[in-house]
């Protein structure tokens, strides 16, 4: 169903307006070099993995007590079910933390032979490589004073990949009644599941990586020619903060309810 297509436009895209100056104003005004603009964004792409994951992870969670509470369940079959559930989400968890983790510590490990930041170790995060646990101990340590207000601006820019599967669910199961406004709670079969987005909740995470990733590469491009100008940075994240796909689409398709 399409949605949303009389909408003003522009209330699409202003937070991302607003977080764009909010981050432009950050390194205009703390004055940050390309080193800071780097660590700045892989901070970002580990916290937003993570809010993603754990977004689709809540969005699994309320959608199987949904479908519990519905088929109304005794008690006998409601506790495998929860007990499965929780050992899905666990090992999905798990299996992120070390595949994601490592990825971002091995990266680290050349960011800091370019961009070093003083105290911290020579191989970067090098030693969490397979430890998700001391990764985030040490990019708390290192990365979270210096850079953690670049993490605002960058969730209002990112807000409808990290909240959009819980969002997707909740739309899904309580669709809007057109007629007076209220939300109407939807019935669903338990094989409606596999239509939903938790499927891609290991893909998710590592499509933003991505483009965060090319920008710390372009930065770093930049750095080796010498281009050092700050009309090159505010170019670049207005590239990435403005939500070019809201523009070129002149309908928003938004989920209603979940097909039967």
């Amino acid at each position: 169903m399409i949605a949303d297509s009389n909408k003003p436009l522009g209330s699409s895209y202003i937070p991302n307006l607003i977080a764009f100056f909010i981050s432009l104003g950050i390194a205009y005004f703390l004055k940050w070099e390309v080193r800071d603009l780097v660590w700045s964004l892989w901070l970002c792409s580990l916290t937003l993995g993570y809010l993603t994951i754990f977004s689709n992870l809540g969005a699994g969670a309320y959608l199987g007590l949904h479908i519990i509470r519905q088929n109304d369940f005794d008690r006998e079959r409601q506790i495998p079910l929860i007990i499965g559930g929780l050992a899905i989400g666990l090992f999905i968890l798990v299996f992120f933390s070390l595949h994601f983790g490592a990825f971002h510590a091995g990266h680290s490990v050349f960011l800091n032979l370019f961009f070093p930041i003083e105290g911290m170790p020579g191989d970067g995060f090098g030693g969490a490589f397979m430890n998700p646990p001391l990764l985030w101990a040490l990019a708390i340590r290192y990365l979270f004073k210096p850079y953690g207000i670049f993490l605002i601006p960058t969730i209002i820019a990112e807000r409808q990949v990290v909240f959009n599967p819980f969002m997707q669910i909740y739309r899904g199961l309580h669709p809007v009644d057109d007629q007076d406004g209220r939300l109407v709670e939807t019935e669903i079969k338990a094989a409606d599941i596999n239509q939903h987005p938790i499927g891609t909740a290991l893909f998710r995470p590592y499509i933003n990586v991505i483009r965060m990733h090319l920008l710390i590469f372009f930065f770093a491009f930049c750095y080796a020619l010498k281009i050092d100008s700050f009309i090159v940075y505010a170019a670049v994240y207005f590239v990435y903060f403005f939500p070019w796909s809201a523009v070129i689409k002149k309908n928003i398709i938004v989920p209603r309810g979940l097909k039967h």
